[in-house]
């Protein structure tokens, strides 16, 4: 979909289009980008028409619901969407539907929007690719041979392809900006608590977010101001009243301090994340951003991450029938070996760990406002793959070591599209701002869109 949201309102408003006019061409774009994809896990062609239909009739009386009233969208399968089932792309789980939505689902039925459907998602959402025995292998827009990513594969998919301006993700190691940076999308994984969930995964340590990946700024702007906010649902949820005001009201970034993160620590990384990485520093201080080195040892507190991230899908493990085991991903069994018997002392020395970074970022958040490396040292690789040929590792934590570090400290981080020159591909570059600051990121990323172009792949 070429036409933003506030173009779409525009039309809407003035009867140049219908709300029932763009839900039949989105929904006819998602059955042919299913077809060669495989992003999609569910379309619902006759809920979305009707809610197109209702959508389109407060537009003709002058009352939408609100800036979303009449925008498609999709919503990764983790999430319960009422009337729909909740696969997490398992052949073991139930396909009876849904009885109530989420709420972060229900404040967009709320809304107005129109939910065509859901997208494909690795087997329990394990991974930082998109495939599963029990449904097969999501592709990229950009390369047919290439994965999207993981684990909002589907989504990143649905969005690049041009189906939908934003689709609804989660990330607990990375599972909005890996996809983001793989297909040329924004992905923002906001702070944690900034959007509900519930039932809420504890068992992934309060590392899990729920986050929007978009085709511009501004439509994601509108998503988030609708999904954010306190849910007795989730007692972890932040209560802030003021951050759909704030997003509304974009605020100048030429006094903003930029930390990018000194090179030593992103040694190592593709040629093409290199030159992103040095197009981004080259268009904030042409700008007249203030820009200096700073360090921090993403590193490390990924590492602990990655531990909280391999105990949530060990207790996935734990609580599905040992005779099933057979019939779940191979791979989800060996990533969480490791931790199965974790003694709890080893816990309590990760959450140590957890403090002490927490603190780093939080101390280097002093002096400067916005953080940006690598989203990924790498771009995207083959499809069915969990590693890029020739890794020496199959783990796909062992090349993805730049986003788990701000699931563990809880700060917003948002990966930003680039496209370096003569690249057949996009390279993400992650922007990170101090935990509950969102909006500055929203800010950078608006002001970004007007010098560094996203794209979407052609039909």
């Amino acid at each position: 979909m070429t036409q933003s949201f506030a173009q779409l309102r525009a039309d809407y408003a003035v009867g140049k289009r219908s709300p029932v006019d763009v839900a039949r061409e989105t929904l006819e774009r998602a059955e042919r980008a299913d077809a060669q994809l495989n992003c999609f896990a569910l379309l619902d062609p006759a809920r979305a028409m009707e809610a197109a239909l209702r959508s389109e009739q407060r537009w003709r009386r002058g009352a939408p619901l609100s800036l979303l009233d009449g925008m498609p969208i999709s919503i990764k399968e983790f999430a319960a969407v009422a009337g729909w089932p909740t696969r997490y792309a398992s052949r073991l789980t139930s396909s009876e539907p849904a009885a109530a939505s989420t709420p972060f689902v229900a404040r967009l039925i709320a809304a107005g929007v129109v939910p065509i459907g859901k997208t494909r998602a690795p087997e329990f959402n394990w991974k930082g690719v998109t495939d599963s025995p029990g449904f097969g292998v999501t592709r990229n827009p950009w390369g047919m041979a290439l994965t999207p990513g993981g684990s909002s594969g589907g989504c990143a998919a649905a969005v690049a392809a041009g189906v939908v301006r934003v689709s609804i993700g989660s990330d607990a190691g990375g599972s909005v900006r890996i996809p983001a940076a793989f297909t040329g999308t924004l992905g923002l994984k906001p702070s944690f608590g900034r959007i509900p969930m519930s039932p809420n995964p504890s068992h992934f340590s309060q590392t899990a977010h729920v986050g929007p990946l978009a085709a511009g700024i501004g439509d994601m702007a509108d998503v988030l101001g609708v999904m954010a906010g306190a849910s007795a649902a989730d007692w972890t949820s932040l209560d802030d009243p003021d951050f759909a005001r704030r997003l509304a009201q974009p605020q100048p970034v030429q006094d903003l301090r930029i930390g990018v993160l000194d090179a030593a620590r992103w040694q190592g990384c593709d040629d093409a994340v290199a030159a992103a990485m040095a197009q981004m520093q080259a268009t904030l201080a042409q700008g007249g951003v203030n820009l200096s080195s700073v360090d921090f040892d993403v590193q490390g507190a990924s590492d602990v991450a990655a531990y909280f991230y391999r105990i949530g899908c060990a207790q996935i493990l734990k609580t599905t029938p040992e005779k099933d085991h057979g019939a779940l991903d191979p791979g989800l069994i060996a990533f969480v070996r490791p931790v199965m018997d974790l003694p709890l002392d080893v816990y309590i020395g990760l959450m140590r760990q957890r403090d002490a970074y927490g603190a780093q970022l939080a101390k280097l958040f002093e002096s400067i406002d916005v953080l940006v490396l690598p989203a990924t040292p790498v771009t995207a690789f083959a499809a069915g793959r969990n590693a890029p040929e020739n890794w020496p590792s199959d783990d796909w934590m062992s090349w993805n070591p730049f986003t788990p570090a701000f699931n563990l400290t809880h700060a917003p981080a948002l990966s930003y599209p680039v496209w370096p020159q003569g690249a057949a591909q996009p390279v993400g570059v992650q922007l990170v701002a101090a935990k509950n600051r969102d909006a500055v990121l929203v800010d950078l990323a608006r002001w970004l869109e007007h010098r560094l172009e996203i794209r979407l792949c052609p039909a």
